[in-house]
């Protein structure tokens, strides 16, 4: 009956091990679309700036 409760343990760790391998996979797949995104809007929001900055200083003259 130990025999048992060991090798079920084992089992349940190993399934623990992978389900927290998954989650850690996940996130670090999230946090790569996450900087992507984030180095996207910063390029958009300077274009906008740069182009407003343009629009209103380029025909002031």
């Amino acid at each position: 009956m130990k025999a048992y409760d060991d090798t079920d343990k084992a089992r349940h760790d190993q399934a623990k091990q992978r389900s927290l391998e998954a989650i850690d996979a996940r996130l670090a797949r999230h946090e790569k679309v996450t900087r992507i995104t984030l180095i996207l809007v910063l390029i958009l929001a300077g274009l906008t700036l740069a182009l407003l900055a343009n629009h209103l200083f380029g025909h002031s003259n």
